[in-house]
């Protein structure tokens, strides 16, 4: 599961030596401000990304500010607190901190489709469509996302649950699946008991200020609580959830899904739940 944090501001530019270039997270609990055109624009980016040693390689992300944000969350996502990327362009070297250690290897070698696919559930989790910060806390099968008893009484009201790959080339298929850069959500099952089953009240909307026009693509019910054949993820405990269906692509004229166990649920505090889904009832104080 996942945990909490105070703010720093992401629209910083400072070079090291003056400010850290740090994403908006502090242990685990966050405050998500992540644009989505940010993400999915520099989606073909994301794929080209490498690390000698603690040095990130040189990339079109350092040349302006949303791509140095961007580059802030995924270190944030994928190093554990205490570690760090530096970068320079020209004559000025970035420092980017990691915050919740989901895949601490890329120090070390490349992310395997597994490591991309948790930073990416955990990129998508950051987006705020409104661009406003919310305090989230974020939960999942990895040690990485442990919580604490505080925080789960702070952050009851379950939202949405997010998976895919934003790493993968056009066109290129990786061993788990993916093809190019995928980008899914679902809706969770205490989200759907407080928004009473309507689908229309409890698509992200914290997420995607306009779902037409969001790149991020919702599926349902992550647990359909009116029957299991259409829930999106078929493996469900407490610990968040897995097994997560989305099709990818059509083969031999049949639909082909690609299952996903690297999922990121996101969970907010009353207020924050109210304020993004007013057609819903929390079920919590």
């Amino acid at each position: 599961m996942f945990g909490c944090a105070s703010s720093a501001d992401p629209s910083s530019e400072e070079p090291v030596g003056t400010s850290e270039e740090a994403v908006v997270s502090s242990n685990r609990l966050s405050m998500n401000r992540l644009s989505m055109n940010r993400l999915s624009m520099n989606g073909l980016s994301m794929n080209r990304l490498s690390v000698d040693g603690r040095k990130l390689a040189t990339t079109d992300l350092l040349l302006d500010a949303d791509g140095r944000e961007l580059l802030r969350y995924t270190v944030g996502c994928a190093l554990p607190e205490g570690q760090s990327l530096v970068a320079t362009l020209d004559s000025t070297t970035y420092r980017f901190d990691g915050r919740i250690g989901l895949a601490p290897e890329w120090l070390r070698s490349p992310l395997t489709e597994r490591s991309q696919r948790w930073v990416t559930a955990c990129l998508l989790a950051h987006v705020n469509g409104y661009g406003v910060e919310v305090a989230i806390s974020l939960r999942g099968r990895n040690p990485a996302l442990a919580t604490d008893s505080a925080e789960l009484r702070s952050y009851q009201q379950e939202e949405i649950s997010f998976f895919g790959n934003v790493f993968q080339p056009l066109e290129k298929r990786d061993e788990l699946g993916d093809v190019g850069p995928r980008m899914y959500s679902c809706g969770g099952a205490l989200l759907q008991m407080s928004c009473a089953d309507n689908e229309s009240a409890f698509v992200p909307q914290r997420t995607c200020a306009s779902r037409a026009d969001c790149s991020l693509r919702f599926l349902g019910a992550c647990r359909d609580l009116s029957g299991s054949a259409t829930s999106v993820c078929k493996n469900v405990s407490l610990e968040g959830y897995a097994g997560c269906d989305a099709p990818s692509s059509t083969t031999l004229g049949k639909p082909k899904a690609t299952r996903y166990d690297e999922v990121v649920t996101v969970f907010l505090q009353r207020p924050d739940f109210s304020a993004f889904y007013p057609l819903c009832t929390p079920l919590f104080p």
